[in-house]
């Protein structure tokens, strides 16, 4: 339970689901398969983002539009990768989260890299949102760059079981999003993609009851803590480099477990 608060106030922080550290801590440290791994995390998300989303709406970070533009696509697409799970091999699994996850580190570390694009083209519009610090932040959606990278963190919700968080916060950054709007907005459409993806992976028989309970006591506080006192206070720059070096290393762990 100390491992899941930990990581949930981490994970609040980022705006991403948690299971970037969930599914190796239950891979490398607990001995899980791959894909019961990947689908006891969503469970735990769904607990860790739902008490972080309730600090993030009450805050007035969540740009609404834009997290509708990400949950629709991304719900379809957390159906895609959960079924998936059923027919790749755990190594291959293994492989995938690590190349994703490494690759999102890259981003975060050096936002110039070429890795994740905005799509400026099509149809937009403009979406404005006042927080309780009295900072307004506005922001233009394209609704292509939505359709596209909330499918594909979708897919990565349902497939590898990070929640999709660690694509939804980087393009909504780079589709210029504050950094402390975009995790808020992303926590909560990594809630809605995790409910779809870790449905499907129970009905799959791919969620193990014990960790899956043991983890999400730790992530009810562990994400109230992160998204209500820690992540409001913490700078945006140190945030960006902690996160992209914390997904380095994991990326680099599950690698070396995924070819040995």
């Amino acid at each position: 339970m100390a491992l899941a608060l930990v990581t949930s106030v981490i994970a609040a922080m980022a705006g991403v689901g948690g299971g970037f550290l969930y599914v190796p801590l239950l891979t490398l440290v607990f001995g899980l398969g791959p894909a019961d791994a990947v689908g006891t995390s969503l469970v735990v998300i769904v607990v860790t983002t739902l008490a972080a989303s309730l600090s993030y709406l009450k805050q007035g970070r969540v740009f609404f539009r834009s997290a509708l533009c990400l949950i629709i696509p991304g719900v379809a697409g957390a159906m895609i990768g959960a079924f998936a799970t059923a027919f790749l091999p755990g190594a291959l699994i293994g492989f995938m989260f690590a190349v994703i996850v490494g690759f999102l580190s890259i981003k975060l570390l050096f936002p110039s890299f070429p890795f994740i694009r905005p799509i400026e083209c099509g149809p937009s519009c403009d979406e404005s949102c006042h927080d309780c610090f009295s900072v307004t932040a506005h922001h233009r959606i394209f609704y292509l760059q939505y359709l596209v990278w909330g499918l594909a963190s979708g897919l990565a919700s349902g497939l590898i079981g990070i929640g999709g968080g660690v694509i939804n916060v980087p393009a909504l950054v780079t589709a210029g999003m504050p950094l402390h709007f975009a995790t808020a907005t992303s926590t909560l459409v990594v809630l809605c993609t995790s409910v779809t993806g870790g449905g499907i992976h129970a009905v799959l028989g791919h969620v193990n009851l014990l960790y899956a309970s043991l983890f999400s006591g730790g992530a009810v506080l562990g994400g109230y803590l992160g998204a209500r006192y820690l992540a409001p206070r913490a700078p945006e720059g140190i945030l960006r480099t902690f996160i992209g070096l914390l997904f380095a290393l994991v990326a680099l762990a599950m690698g070396i477990s995924s070819v040995m």
